[in-house]
């Protein structure tokens, strides 16, 4: 499945996008894979799958042809 980063959490990444292999294809398994592998925190997080915010805390199903972006917090004013 493909990841694209955006904001802060590309520069954390160090890319802006890669392909994951996720073994269940779920919200919270992406989830915990970014926090193994780039030590991400879930408050530091926002999902949006096929153009669509989740919420993290919700347990989405990921399929293989979803456009899944993961982006860092958004600042309001």
């Amino acid at each position: 499945m493909k990841i694209n980063y955006f904001g802060e959490i590309a520069d954390t990444t160090n890319c802006t996008s890669e392909d994951v292999q996720l073994k269940d294809g779920m919200v919270s398994e992406l989830i915990s894979y970014l926090q193994i592998a780039y030590k991400l925190q879930i408050e530091d997080l926002h999902i949006a799958i096929n153009h669509e915010l989740v919420s993290v805390y919700d347990d989405v199903t990921l399929n293989d042809n979803d456009e899944v972006a993961v982006l860092s917090p958004f600042a309001g004013g």
